[in-house]
């Protein structure tokens, strides 16, 4: 009974410390402005579970739509301009920045960046 006990209570903990490490913060840095502008980044600088601690303003260029993700062992986008024809993605657990896909028309837009930021060649964790 008492291996039975000490075994829960192992196992509550493994998986509380595998919820932390896998909490995810996404969102949406540039969506598409028609001219130069701020972005935006929500920053939680008392979470102990995201990559990004330190808060700053992104900029943006016109036509871009970028999406992010993170979590404590990575920080990844998926990104397109909406005058332009290719998706990109990048993470911090797989190298650089890298074309993605091909996207037409108006299928250049935040469906397109979200497809390269979920791209399974996009790693989430290091």
């Amino acid at each position: 009974m008492k291996k039975i006990i000490l075994a829960s209570v192992l196992s509550a903990i493994a998986l509380s410390a595998m919820v932390d490490a896998n909490a995810a913060t996404q969102g949406t840095v540039c969506a598409g402005p028609t001219a130069a502008t701020n972005g935006s980044l929500t920053v939680d600088t008392s979470a102990t579970n995201e990559m990004v601690v330190n808060q700053f303003t992104p900029k943006c260029s016109a036509n871009v739509h970028m999406l992010y993700d993170q979590g404590k062992a990575y920080f990844r986008v998926g990104t397109v301009s909406s005058a332009g024809s290719r998706t990109f993605r990048g993470s911090t657990a797989g190298g650089s920045v890298t074309s993605d896909a091909t996207c037409t028309g108006t299928g250049c837009g935040s469906a397109a960046a979200s497809n390269a930021l979920t791209s399974a060649s996009n790693p989430t964790a290091g």
